[in-house]
């Protein structure tokens, strides 16, 4: 039966008639003839990718190890290639690179290459919009040129290149690309057996993919550590444990009335610099970033106790002032702020403690938080909260002053007394403040 004409439907019908038109171009595949399958038992490269060591390896040692077993069979191996969507605020995909001369590259490409020549005239793309792959032949008068990274491939002595899609379950379409620089190509036989390799070799990577990518959005969503704990099985909801670690939290000062003044895209430009400066100065110390809390932040820098120097206190207190200070400094460099924030400008408050916190899962049985809880935690949030009243960028507790063991590093501003607490507390501050 034959597709209607659209310009003979009724309006509301012709929408859905594009799509359905639209999704049976894009399902239809060139289907090989079924032919007799050709036993993968005695591969030793398929045996290899469902081997328990292949499963362990991650995205890019996958592609050197396939690169590397394909050139132990026999087969003339000078590169081959794969990459990963990276589902990451700054990198749009990992490209893996395995060349029996130059050994192997981990390339990240962030968000700009979408828009780049680069990537607009290279076969990837092509493979990402739904092709199915295809070969070039790179030496003689018929050598292919409608890539230019079949002339980067050329200059580096390839002869022949084939590219093929990796077909995922559950993400994105990825690519397998395989270069020989032995005089005549690839041979028939050859890129039958590259063929069929690819079905192995895509469930063998997405299983990888998938385990980078969670392995990602664990680090970016809970920090490095959490995540490696998450991921290693501490999932139960009360799971934790009491640790020794500095502790310091920051706010940023007037937000409220910065987010009524200001326009949403400056309030989220100003608030992903003044995180990144705070985020870069914790982990350049060792800290860890446990949370965001709207204009807040809560990190922490554990005493590592193994050291066996007994140190480990005064360590993490110095790290956690170290980190302070730098963010403060990166802070007063942003550039660019919102006319709403006033002529006072962006202003900033931290604070600092030391002691024991529970460090583990804490929430409803639908929804956990990794964090730190404890005394010491609630104590650093109201100091935190003098900031504004003494007009400080940086205070700590006497706890903290006494750990960090720096008598010219902080000076006393006096006893003040906490909300919910009777009696004074001793606070410091820095010199520089």
């Amino acid at each position: 039966m034959s597709k209607p004409d659209l310009a003979d439907l009724p309006p509301d019908q012709i929408w859905d008639e594009t799509l359905a038109i639209a999704a049976e171009i894009r399902d239809r595949r060139p289907l090989a003839p079924l032919g007799p399958p050709r036993p993968l038992r005695g591969d030793a490269v398929a045996a290899f990718l469902l081997s328990p060591a292949a499963a362990r390896l991650d995205p890019p040692g996958l592609v050197a190890a396939v690169g590397e077993h394909l050139l132990a069979e026999g087969l003339p191996m000078r590169r081959v290639t794969s990459g990963l969507l990276a589902m990451h605020p700054q990198i749009f995909a990992r490209t893996f690179v395995w060349d029996r001369v130059e050994g192997m590259a981990d390339l990240a490409r962030g968000f700009e290459i979408e828009q780049s020549e680069f990537y607009r005239a290279s076969p990837v793309r092509l493979i990402h919009l739904g092709a199915p792959g295809f070969r070039r032949r790179l030496e003689g008068p018929a050598a292919a040129d409608d890539f230019p990274v079949l002339a980067d491939l050329r200059a580096a002595g390839a002869t022949d290149y084939l590219i093929r899609p990796l077909d995922f379950a559950a993400v994105r379409r990825s690519f397998v690309a395989f270069a020989t620089d032995r005089p005549g190509g690839f041979s028939d036989g050859e890129i039958a057996r590259l063929d069929d390799l690819v079905p192995i070799l895509s469930l063998r990577f997405e299983t990888a993919m998938q385990r980078q990518l969670l392995d990602t959005l664990l680090s970016l969503y809970l920090g490095q550590d959490a995540a490696r704990r998450v991921a290693t099985g501490a999932v139960r909801r009360g799971d934790g444990e009491t640790i020794r670690a500095a502790i310091m939290t920051c706010d940023m000062r007037g937000f409220t009335r910065l987010t009524d003044r200001a326009s949403a895209s400056e309030v989220i430009a100003l608030l992903d610099a003044y995180l990144d400066a705070v985020t870069l100065a914790v982990h350049g110390e060792g800290g860890e970033v446990l949370k965001f809390m709207g204009d807040g932040c809560l990190a922490i820098f554990p005493a590592d106790e193994g050291t066996g120097t007994g140190t480990a206190g005064r360590d993490a207190c110095r790290r956690a002032l170290a980190a302070a200070c730098a963010a403060l400094t990166a802070i007063d460099g942003i550039e660019n702020l919102p006319p709403a924030l006033g002529p006072s400008g962006l202003k900033v408050g931290f604070a600092l403690n030391f002691g024991d916190v529970v460090y583990g899962n804490i929430g409803s049985t639908e929804r956990l938080d990794f964090t730190v809880i404890g005394p010491a935690v609630n104590e650093v949030a109201r100091i935190e909260a003098l900031c504004k009243v003494l007009d400080r960028k940086l205070l700590t507790t006497s706890t903290f002053a006494d750990e960090l063991d720096l008598p010219d590093a902080l000076r006393s501003v006096g006893l003040h007394v906490l909300r919910g607490r009777r009696e004074p507390t001793e606070i410091y501050t820095t010199d520089e403040d």
